[in-house]
């Protein structure tokens, strides 16, 4: 997971590669490097460390390299820590991927919300193990703290008019959890709200869509889950990055050992502000922007909030190996 060249200095441009979260899951998206070394020793460490810790008999390996595997919608209901799981594991393993394929050095990484804990694996950070590990820890929080039916929505507001919004029809349960893009922002809050704030959004000819997601990230309803977390977090080894890590919930990259710890907490109830981000990268001088999921969603949005940069999604299916190198090759020239 080493990218072993240091940052270029001045003006040179540089690449950052962005770890996507809860998004990234896809049935199948593996199947085309399932013979990767890499990837195999991604999804069989995972497998088997989940296996050694319990709470789930779904394995990772089949989610990511059989297409008819359970869909997100689905395996979130029936299974939501495998789908956590095949969430970090998709992302960790494109990833690593992409840095062995590059052709040009990557000089930073950046996590949007739970693809933080991505981010901290493929910089060293964190073992995959501990990642396996803290994603078990988290997913018995959630479940013992019996939280009530809640989610994101998705809109094509811009951050102001969601606040007006929530304002206007008196939703104070609901929360601005992620601002994405100028035309992208997230909500978080009770699943009755957000369906009445959708209703609201579309009646006004603005786009409204339920997120996949088994709660409301980003949200203080987590903020005990939060908590707890941080606490367990603080007897967590963590190794110097191999990169600088960027997240969307601080405008510069983490450095100390608890910057580190804050970072895999943050996606529980720290909103996003991910074209903050992103300008702020702009800024230190990082000119190309590689998505390492599927879909190409961060990538979509790196697109939107920095006009003039190169944006590339070289993992996004079907992608073997041949195609994400082509892909990158075309991205990094």
């Amino acid at each position: 997971m080493r990218n072993d060249h240091p940052a270029p200095a001045g003006g040179t441009p540089r690449t950052v590669l962005m770890c996507p979260g809860q998004g990234a899951y896809l049935p199948g998206a593996l199947r085309h490097l399932s013979e990767v070394p890499s990837v195999r020793r991604v999804l069989g460490t995972v497998d088997a460390h989940s296996t050694a810790l319990g709470g789930t008999r779904t394995a990772v390996g089949r989610l990511l390299t059989d297409a008819a595997a359970p869909d997100p919608d689905r395996l979130v209901r029936t299974d939501p820590l495998a789908f956590d799981l095949a969430t970090y594991a998709a992302v960790v393993a494109s990833a690593t991927v992409l840095l062995d394929l590059a052709s040009t050095p990557v000089h930073a990484v950046l996590g949007h919300s739970v693809g933080d804990l991505a981010a901290l694996t493929v910089t060293g950070v964190i073992t995959l193990e501990q990642g396996v590990r803290l994603l078990h820890v988290r997913d018995r929080l959630l479940r013992d703290a019996a939280l009530p039916a809640a989610g994101l929505l998705a809109t094509d507001l811009t951050a102001e008019l969601a606040a007006d919004l929530l304002r206007d029809q008196d939703l104070p349960q609901v929360r601005i959890a992620a601002r994405n893009a100028p035309g992208q922002t997230v909500l978080a809050g009770p699943e009755d709200q957000l369906a009445a704030l959708g209703r609201t959004a579309r009646a006004l000819g603005r786009r409204a869509t339920v997120l996949t997601s088994r709660t409301a990230y980003h949200h203080p309803l987590l903020t005990e889950v939060h908590r707890a977390f941080r606490r367990l977090l603080r007897a967590q080894p963590v190794a110097p990055p191999t990169l600088p890590v960027y997240t969307a919930t601080e405008p510069g990259p983490a450095r100390t050992p608890a910057q580190l710890r804050t970072i895999a907490a943050a996606h529980l109830c720290e909103p996003l502000a991910f074209h903050r981000s992103l300008g702020a990268l702009r800024l230190a001088g990082f000119t190309t922007y590689l998505d390492s999921g599927p879909r190409a969603l961060l990538s979509t949005l790196a697109r939107a909030g920095l006009p003039g940069c190169t944006t590339a999604a070289p993992s996004r299916t079907p992608a073997g190996v041949d195609h994400i190198r082509r892909r990158l090759t075309a991205a990094l020239r």
